[in-house]
């Protein structure tokens, strides 16, 4: 695992990581690493985390998720609080060390910084990406785009992030996400399965409706939202 996710790392660097890492199993719904943490940085052993933060309007959004061989706080590697919360979407284990020790080997061995920052740029690519879907997508496209890009979590058979993530994953409301889903539901797209399931029925026709048409971005969307802005200018 570690010399998948640190390839560039020295061999006795890799040792070090197993030697020193700790360990710990979570559980869905289970807050691994709260928001303000200072301490530790922690990468994904098995299962999925989300990163959890809460607006100023008291609702819960899911900007990024991290699972096996990625990495859940990044900020204590400079000495930073976490700025979410590392909440547990479905069982799995993490590997942890304190900040300052990453720090201090990753500033010994070039290998083991190139793949630190390879995956804060990862993490940073993602959530650019998340923004241009909040900005410039509607719900529909929105809600089936996380459906379509975590398809393998959501529908998973077993360990599925419930169905009760979505809203902060997609960052609509659960009232606005309910009404995509009984569309999507009604369309032949997907069934709800109990308190907290969904089923996969046509993959082919979610990813249809969760692709842009022509880039990443929706271009009615965009255009509105830049009237918009120009109109309050």
């Amino acid at each position: 695992m570690l010399g998948t996710a640190f390839p560039r790392a020295l061999p006795e660097t890799q040792q070090t990581l197993v030697a020193t890492a700790e360990l710990q199993s979570f559980r869905s719904r289970e807050t691994v690493i709260p928001q303000g943490d200072e301490s530790l940085v922690g990468l994904v052993i098995d299962g999925h985390a989300g990163f959890r933060r809460t607006t100023v309007d008291g609702r819960e959004v899911i900007p990024m998720v991290a699972s096996r061989g990625q990495l859940g706080p990044i900020m204590p590697i400079a000495g930073r609080a976490f700025t979410t919360d590392l909440l547990g979407l479905s069982p799995g284990r993490i590997a942890l060390w304190p900040g300052v020790a990453m720090q201090a080997l990753a500033a010994n061995d070039a290998g083991l910084a190139l793949d630190l920052l390879e995956h804060v740029l990862k993490a940073v690519e993602e959530i650019v990406e998340r923004m241009d879907g909040l900005l410039y997508q509607s719900a529909s496209r929105r809600v089936a785009r996380i459906l379509d890009q975590h398809s393998a979590l959501i529908f998973a058979e077993e360990g599925a992030i419930p169905r009760g993530y979505l809203p902060a994953l997609v960052g609509t409301s659960r009232e606005m996400t309910g009404r995509v889903l009984r569309k999507l539901e009604s369309d032949g797209v997907v069934k709800r399965v109990g308190r907290d399931r969904l089923r996969l029925l046509d993959a082919d026709r979610l990813a249809r409706t969760a692709a842009a048409p022509s880039s990443s971005r929706d271009p009615e969307a965009r255009n509105k939202f830049l009237a918009g802005r120009r109109s309050a200018m």
